[in-house]
């Protein structure tokens, strides 16, 4: 698969000395630590998908945004669990965020999906960024959140290997804790 260079950054997959910065990142970016210790809490469980934890790096190496794409399951109303991928957190450094970098992390998180033949990738967030990407509510789809999330907030992205039968609850990595 191809790196994508935009903004002045490059994405790629996390690297092993990447998870101080990625932490970093993600605690600025939300002004806690709990995205990053969900990310932490994912890395190296069943959940974790190899080259989804993304990073975008400046020329100058600095990393200044990161973005997870996890395993979750997808459960139908007939009780058959099956994979499907969850997205985020997705976090960009807050003196460089409006610049482009968290488009280059998620055109680089759906193009890592299409290229793994996923369905399907889930995510809670605000309803005025992601349907840029293809993003819809995911209810109408027959998509149901693990909580309670506002319709608006809760999205799916259909991908080629999407089809109608797929429908059910979507139940998130346990790092996410109970949502």
């Amino acid at each position: 698969m191809e790196l994508e260079t935009v903004v002045g950054v490059t994405v790629r997959p996390e690297a092993a000395g990447d998870v101080k910065r990625i932490k970093a990142i993600n605690d600025a970016a939300f002004g806690s630590s709990a995205e990053a210790r969900i990310v932490d809490a994912v890395r190296g469980t069943d959940h974790w998908i190899e080259g989804g934890s993304l990073v975008a790096e400046t020329a100058d190496g600095d990393l200044v945004g990161h973005l997870l794409l996890s395993r979750g399951d997808l459960v139908s109303p007939d009780g058959t669990v099956r994979p499907i991928w969850v997205l985020g957190p997705v976090a960009v450094l807050p003196e460089i965020q409006r610049r482009g970098v968290g488009a280059a992390l998620m055109r680089a998180a759906i193009e890592v999906a299409r290229h793994e033949h996923q369905p399907l990738i889930c995510l809670v967030g605000q309803a005025g960024y992601y349907p840029r990407f293809g993003f819809e509510r995911a209810r109408p789809i027959g998509i149901e959140p693990p909580g309670p999330w506002p319709d608006e907030n809760w999205m799916a992205l259909r991908l080629p290997g999407w089809t109608p039968v797929l429908r059910g609850a979507v139940r998130y990595p346990p790092a996410f804790g109970e949502e």
